[in-house]
């Protein structure tokens, strides 16, 4: 007897490896791509030494690999780019992909740069009206009681207060999830008058205005929109301005620096930041300018979810609390309110207000009745 075995083609393997990973063959792309990473990274960690250090660890071009492999069924091909290159939806599963889960808590990096990874251990994170689980165990070693309870949003995992009665690992607090307590608005503005410079010679004054742009709080628009080339703003008054230069290997990244300039010319300049919070920044600057900025709530009154609209991006810190208590929608550029958090629990509000006041947000009411 002959047995011929043929590979699964076209839906039905997209079917098999959905409900493999999720369990239900309707996923969000960015919620498949999340778990298959996750579940690639268990499988090749426990196919090792089952112990958290860097001899089990997983290298960013295995896991790759592997997880644009398992997803082949739904490659299709993007529109090109500016540049005219074109990629595929699962050369979008890339290095900053895999940072992005560990931002969140699913990934561990090994080392500073982050070249092999290991999945974090599971937690539990209270979130005030709901659970997040963090970590890197796959949805198809969780209990079957909590597989049911599951709630997928994006590359988060969510799971109702009832299901601490059958969780078997750990619990996280939310400040601990957040991450360190950033530094206030009046101490990065002390910061940023005090940050050292010096004096910038004429050859390359010369040569970088053309690529710097400087950041002026009172312009119209979002926080990305004040930002102005150097070579436009040639009247501004003498003083201290926040710079950037655009990264010629890394497109879409900046290098930012602090510059006294007069009439549109770099006469000093400090080093170059690292690890800045850029966006935290802005709203000291703002704050220092006289700029105020309006959080708006939005609904129904009686509606047990709202919804916040708010003129800029947020920084790190409370950028991942609204992504774990809502749905983020970015608007338009023509929008004045361009990022907009859907589907907030009302019982959420008060901790999400405490959260972004020190930003210098005040808030706004608009309940339809």
């Amino acid at each position: 007897m002959t047995i011929t075995i043929a590979p699964l083609q076209g839906e039905q393997a997209r079917y098999f490896v959905t409900s493999s990973l999720l369990g239900t063959v309707q996923a969000a792309p960015e919620t498949l791509q999340a778990e298959a990473v996750r579940a690639v990274l268990w499988a090749l960690y426990r196919g090792g030494a089952i112990s958290l250090s860097s001899d089990s660890a997983v290298s960013t071009r295995t896991l790759l690999h592997h997880t644009r492999h398992l997803l082949l069924p739904f490659a299709r091909q993007l529109p090109a780019s500016s540049n005219g290159a074109t990629t595929t939806t699962t050369e979008q599963i890339n290095r900053q992909f895999l940072e992005r889960l560990a931002e969140q808590g699913d990934l561990l990096p090994i080392n500073r740069a982050g070249s092999h990874w290991l999945p974090a251990p599971p937690r539990l994170i209270p979130l005030g009206s709901r659970y997040l689980l963090a970590g890197g165990l796959p949805l198809h070693a969780l209990p079957g009681t909590l597989q049911k309870q599951i709630t997928l949003r994006t590359t988060l995992r969510l799971l109702p207060l009832t299901a601490d009665k059958d969780w078997p690992y750990a619990y996280q607090s939310l400040t601990s999830w957040l991450g360190p307590q950033p530094p206030s608005l009046r101490e990065l503005q002390n910061a940023f008058q005090q940050a050292q410079l010096v004096p910038v010679d004429q050859g390359a004054r010369e040569s970088t205005p053309s690529q710097a742009q400087v950041y002026l709080p009172h312009a119209p628009g979002s926080q990305e929109e004040r930002w102005q080339p150097l070579t436009h703003v040639t009247r501004l008054s003498a003083g201290r301005y926040l710079l950037r230069r655009p990264d010629r290997w890394q497109p879409g990244c900046f290098h930012y620096s602090i510059a006294w300039l007069n009439q549109g010319r770099i006469l000093q300049e400090s080093q170059p930041g690292e690890n800045q919070d850029i966006a935290r920044l802005c709203y000291a600057l703002d704050q220092a300018a006289g700029r105020q900025a309006i959080a708006r709530w939005y609904g129904q009154a009686g509606s047990e979810t709202l919804a916040l609209h708010l003129e800029s991006r947020l920084p790190r810190r409370e950028y991942r609390l609204l992504l774990a208590l809502s749905e983020c929608l970015t608007t338009g550029r023509s929008a004045p309110l361009r990022y907009r958090w859907q589907g907030i629990a009302v019982e959420d509000r008060p901790r999400i207000e405490e959260t972004l006041r020190p930003l210098g947000l005040t808030f706004a009411e608009h309940l339809n009745r």
